[in-house]
């Protein structure tokens, strides 16, 4: 491992560096805004710990404004960029003249110790990975792709662009750092990965006071299951993007609940601009983080109000809820479809959400209001799996889909472990049994026990279900781009998409690495199923009517049966023949 991993930071260094550079200048430049505004209400653990969660915020702005301006194509611009940054940076730690508290400093130090762990755990998914993995990675390199190409805001308007945020982020760091767009989005998802986990620690940290309860939570955000971490095998990385930049909302939004009286009226705007544009990023890297944000604010106005009746309603409150979220489960896993939204969560990671839900009941008396958001959020977002939308272009949907949904419930149980455990903090302080606690034994083998659970549940490397292209797929692409026509039509495999409740036909996702020849040759393809029977007379004239001259069978996934295309050599000539990878040619259509 250690191996693969120096191996990826040799070979991707500029990129993993740049990263880092503008993460770090962005969370300097959060820092610097933020102590304009809340002076000396915030701790530096908690500047360190915000700017942290934030340091996705500016860097995305400014590759919006580098897009507005035309940018793209400017070559001597971009080259300054790198040192541009680095001086600004050096100018941030200056004026910022960082002395952090005595108490402060070892939990600076093991937020950025665990940062550069993450880092080095997480690069090792890209050790193994030829392309990024599954269809949707091919689809956003080719749009990511296509803004370099016309370098202007126009593209976007007049297209067909989803979740632009992350493209145009993409575009940006693939333009500055002079990099491979397929090896930026593929090593951007990881280091985002690393970085998620810490932005949950400043929440914790203001709503309870405990380091520990931070630290818990960075600890279950990072490993307490397998999700968001296997959301990169889907290629969801727009969503992870906005999943990244969720908790600094979260906060922000907290700190202007809380301090709204204490603040001058002249200067409330600013903290709202601060929060709107936050709102806005989210909402850019991922349009369904709008419904999320929705879910999150509705929620937390029936807590606020159910946090005021008496304790003993509140229990009945809790248990009811709890009850109904079991209850759910059950109907949801009876579903096909949503089987297996509770992998991550029950069938690999019961004991740790077991832990979860016990610790959370200490939670119940001091953060009631957190608590009833956190368990109403997971019901609402459940719920919006069922509720049917229609959106033009994209015909019948729901409200949210299942890898959305399986992605983003480890937010809101990490945070009820961390308060639950704040709470029991509190409640201990003053028995025999916490002194042990206080000196981090029982915390220690409580993480301890959770990076096992993860060493054993889940696999850091791609995963099988999803990696649509080998070494001999490589080659294969290679060879296509120099002797295939450019008017040549190729028919790709192809699957069923089928990721809603309905037995309507959603679409189709690539069944192989056929689905990267159009973003990277510039080929036109032809979705075909993999389960077509080319040995059928009435397929193969479908094949010429269609004006498919080539077929291609890939090394993973789901190829086309070769057998069959054997059987007809007066119908389908091979081309390209390597030990995993075919390339057939159309003939005889006249």
């Amino acid at each position: 491992m250690i191996t693969e991993v120096f191996r990826v930071v040799t070979e991707q260094w500029r990129v993993i560096f740049g990263i880092l550079l503008f993460s770090a200048l962005s969370q300097g430049l959060v820092i610097i805004t933020l102590k304009r505004l809340y002076r000396d209400k915030l701790s530096s653990i908690e500047y360190f710990s915000l700017g942290l969660a934030g340091w996705m915020l500016p860097i995305f702005l400014i590759s919006i404004l580098w897009l507005l301006l035309g940018f793209t194509s400017s070559a001597a611009l971009s080259r300054l960029v790198i040192p541009v940054s680095i001086f600004v940076l050096l100018a941030i730690l200056f004026r910022l003249k960082l002395d952090p508290e005595p108490d402060s400093k070892k939990y600076i130090f093991f937020l950025l110790a665990f940062v550069l762990v993450s880092i080095l755990v997480r690069l090792v998914f890209a050790s193994r990975a030829i392309f990024p993995s599954y269809f949707d990675s091919a689809q956003h390199y080719s749009i990511i792709k296509n803004i370099l190409q016309h370098g202007s805001a126009l593209s976007l308007a007049s297209s067909t662009y989803y979740h632009s945020g992350f493209h145009v982020l993409t575009a940006f760091l693939v333009t500055v750092l002079n990099a491979d767009a397929a090896k930026a989005m593929l090593i951007l998802g990881q280091m985002a990965l690393a970085l998620m986990p810490v932005s949950l620690f400043f929440l914790l940290r203001y709503i309870t006071g405990s380091n520990i309860a931070g630290i818990f939570t960075v600890i279950l955000a990072a490993f307490g299951w397998y999700m968001p971490a296997h959301a990169v095998n889907w290629g969801k990385y727009p969503a992870l993007m906005s999943l990244a930049l969720l908790p600094f909302v979260l906060s922000l939004a907290y700190l202007l609940t809380q301090n709204r009286v204490a603040f001058a009226r002249q200067h409330e705007w600013k903290h709202y601009i601060i929060l709107g544009l936050s709102v806005v990023s989210t909402i850019l890297l991922h349009s369904r983080s709008l419904i999320i944000l929705t879910v999150i604010f509705l929620a937390w106005v029936i807590a606020t109000w159910l946090g005021g009746l008496s304790f003993r309603n509140r229990w009945l409150v809790f248990i009811a809820l709890l009850i109904a979220l079991a209850l759910g489960t059950l109907f949801i896993q009876k579903q096909a479809v949503f089987g297996p939204l509770f992998d991550p969560y029950l069938r690999k990671g019961f004991w740790i959400t077991a832990l979860i839900l016990l610790l959370s009941v200490f939670a119940l008396k001091e953060h009631s209001r957190v608590v009833f958001a956190c368990l109403l959020s997971m019901a609402m977002l459940l719920g919006g799996l069922f509720l049917p939308i229609q959106v033009p272009g994209y015909g019948s949907l729901t409200l949210l889909d299942r890898p959305l949904v399986e992605m983003i419930l480890y937010l809101p149980l990490s945070l009820l472990g961390g308060l639950g455990l704040a709470s029991l903090e509190n409640l201990l302080t003053n028995a025999s049994f916490w002194k042990l606690f206080r000196k981090g034994y029982i915390l220690a083998f409580m993480m301890g026990l959770i990076v096992i659970h993860a060493l054993v549940t889940y696999d850091f490397y791609p995963s099988d279900c999803c990696v649509l292209v080998g070494n001999d797929d490589r080659e294969a692409l290679a060879w296509m781009d120099t002797h295939l026509p450019g008017e040549a039509q190729i028919g790709i495999s192809v699957t069923e998409l089928n990721v809603l409740p309905s037995d309507a036909l959603e679409g189709y996702s690539g069944g192989d690495a056929g689905i990267w020849i159009t973003p990277l040759i510039e080929r036109a393809t032809v979705p075909l199923f993999f389960s077509s029977d080319f040995g059928q007379e009435d397929v193969r004239n479908l094949l010429c009517q269609s004006g498919v001259t080539h077929l291609y069978v890939g090394q993973l996934g789901r190829p086309f049966e070769l057998a069959r295309l054997q059987e007809h050599p007066e119908w389908y000539k091979v081309l390209l023949s390597t030990e995993q990878v075919k390339v057939y040619e159309v003939i005889g259509c006249g």
